[in-house]
Formats: C-alpha cells, structure tokens, sequence
C-alpha cells in the first residue's frame, strides 16, 4: 500500500470499460460528486481537477489499457480531512517506467522543458505539476495523487 491510500468516507467507486468516450461523461460525475460532497469549489482549482483527471483516465484507456475494450480502468476519488482530493486510478495494462517521464526534465524545475520529452510523457509531467502529491505503484499501472482544494497564490 502506497502513502497516499488513506480510508475514505463515501468515497466515489466506479468502473468503466476502455472507451475514450466515456471519459468525458466520467470526468463530469466526478466533479459533481466533488461538489456536492464540498460544497463551493474556485474555478481554477475546478478546472486543474478537469484537466488531472481527463489525463489520467485518458492515460489508462489509451497507453495502459490499449483501449482494449475487455480491459477496465477502477477510479477511486474521495476527501481528506484536511480538504485534500485524493484521486486514484488502475488500469489493467502491464504498467510503465514512469520514472523515466519524471527525470526527463528533472534537471529543468520551473520549466516544462517540453522539447525535451516527447508526447508520451507530457501528460504526467502535467499531472505533476498541477497536484501536491503523485505516487505510483510499483508495476505503474496505478497513480495516486493528492490536491489541495485551496487556492494558492500565484
């Protein structure tokens, strides 16, 4: 068990085939659950959670599941006691060396460096740098992360 799997209440479950089509419907429900179970959520930090959870369900039917449609992807998504979303996401692919992605552009901090790193890998670099916490399991067919629901300052 990794850092980032706490015990949630009412937690969001759900299970969805490897279709592109239904992420987009996905992505949506997740919001909502999002703000009915905390009520007032800043945009910004609304349209980051969009774009978090669109890249790693978008990266579990295409690159993990090979949008094999016999192929699942599980999505667990709940709230810390300290107003954090914790979003985890399996498919059911062999996994990845996303270790490899991360140190692409290691030795480049404030930038994405993105002539560095081919598409592949942009979408983690992303997700990195839009949440507080990401962690893999170690077949990388599992990503944890962790998002504040503050607002920080830019």
């Amino acid at each position: 068990m990794n850092s980032l799997e706490l015990e949630l209440s009412n937690a969001y479950n759900k299970v969805i085939p490897s279709k592109v089509e239904v992420v987009g419907y996905t992505v949506n429900e997740v919001i909502q659950y999002l703000i009915d179970n905390c009520g007032a959520i800043h945009d910004d930090i609304l349209f980051e959670l969009r774009v978090i959870l669109n890249e790693l369900l978008l990266n579990a039917v295409i690159h993990g599941n090979k949008e094999n449609k016999d192929k699942l992807v599980r999505i667990t998504v709940g709230i810390t006691k300290n107003k954090c979303i914790l979003m985890m996401v399996t498919d059911d692919g062999e996994g990845y060396d996303y270790n490899f992605y991360l140190e692409k552009c290691e030795e480049s901090q404030d930038t994405f460096c993105w002539s560095n790193i081919e598409e592949r890998g942009r979408g983690i670099k992303i997700i990195k740098k839009l949440c507080d916490k990401v962690e893999f399991n170690k077949e990388g067919n599992k990503i944890s992360i962790l998002k504040s629901l503050e607002k920080h300052p830019t």
